[in-house]
């Protein structure tokens, strides 16, 4: 079991590298689960430490002005970020045949400077810990994965306010773990860690990751993992498309899929999304297993599932997708994630 576990994004594009849950890292793009980069590629925990206190302690509307502030700025500070996600909007919206004015980058940025402000403002002691709204089809999906009683690997992206739906999730199954790589700074490392304890939601960052998590699952444990990153820097296993021959929108990568194969683990995948009236939103796929085990699916078919439930989810919430990724993706050398 001698993966070597990266961070949301893979840092470099040796195919041994598994993509997975990450605390904050630096400079790199998309490499952590509120993308620091975004503000600062050198802000330490003192800037995080700051912001949080700003956050649970100023008055919501001077808060969220601050936010949007902070968004708008980074609009004009990063114009090749902004083409990017401008240019896919575009796509989803004309392919969601969808009428009115096309979403624009500003929106997203502004929705994820929102999202980063009530992770840093909930308080596990207070009357705001997160509180999240299921349909009953949710809610039900979300019982029967319960019941049956079997380890759980819980896939997801950068959607909405995941974070804080994690958070919820952890209270209510007991606690989660989340797969992550150690920070370079310690002290980073400490303070996203001890955000996500408060709530019950472990941190999984020593020197083999994988391996931890692996033993949790056969334990009866849930992981969590991020998926719709990765894959972009290579060409895809499967060779994703979408239905007019061009690339996917959401990209899966396969590789946290690899340990729920192992683990005979349940695949539980769900979405998060700020209402308009400000809720948190949840919505699951039915959870499935992946074949060698009984009952289980092609992990091929796994992967379209699991495409195809994130590409509704994006075209229904567009601007609360935060990625923040070159568009079109840049082609890349082929790799098994499994291999190294």
């Amino acid at each position: 079991m001698g993966w070597r576990w990266s961070q949301v994004q893979i840092l470099s594009p040796r195919p041994s590298e598994l993509v997975c849950l990450a605390a904050p890292r630096g400079p790199n793009p998309g490499a952590s689960p509120f993308h620091p980069e975004i503000l600062d590629p050198h802000v330490t925990d003192i800037g995080y430490i700051l912001a949080a206190s700003a956050a649970r302690h100023l008055p919501r509307w001077a808060s969220d002005t601050l936010a949007v502030a902070v968004a708008d700025l980074c609009v004009l500070s990063h114009p090749g970020r902004t083409r990017a996600v401008d240019r896919r909007l575009r796509r989803v919206w004309s392919e969601s045949g969808a009428v009115g004015p096309i979403p624009t980058a500003r929106e997203t940025h502004r929705a994820f400077a929102r999202a980063l402000r009530d992770f840093l403002a909930a308080d596990a002691r207070a009357r705001n810990a997160p509180r999240v709204r299921l349909d009953e089809e949710a809610r039900g999906i979300l019982r029967e994965a319960r019941a049956s009683g079997r380890s759980t690997l819980l896939v997801s992206g950068h959607f909405g306010p995941w974070e804080l739906a994690l958070q919820w999730l952890a209270r209510e199954v007991g606690s989660v773990d989340a797969l992550a790589q150690v920070h370079r700074l310690s002290a980073v490392e400490r303070f996203f860690a001890a955000r996500r304890a408060a709530f019950g939601v472990r941190t999984l960052s020593a020197d083999r990751p994988a391996s931890a998590a692996l033993a949790r699952l056969r334990a009866g444990g849930w992981i969590a993992a991020l998926v719709d990153r990765g894959a972009r820097r290579r060409a895809h296993p499967t060779g994703a498309e979408d239905h007019a021959g061009g690339p996917a929108l959401v990209r899966v990568d396969p590789a946290p899929l690899f340990l729920a194969r192992r683990a005979s683990a349940q695949v539980l995948a769900g979405v998060a999304w700020r209402a308009p009236d400000g809720e948190v939103e949840v919505r699951f796929h039915p959870a499935f297993s992946i074949e060698p085990c009984g009952g289980g699916i092609a992990l091929s078919l796994a992967e379209a599932r699991l495409q195809g439930f994130f590409e509704a989810h994006v075209r229904a919430h567009p601007t609360q997708w935060f990625d923040w990724s070159p568009w079109p993706p840049r082609a890349a050398a082929a790799g098994d994630p499994s291999e190294g």
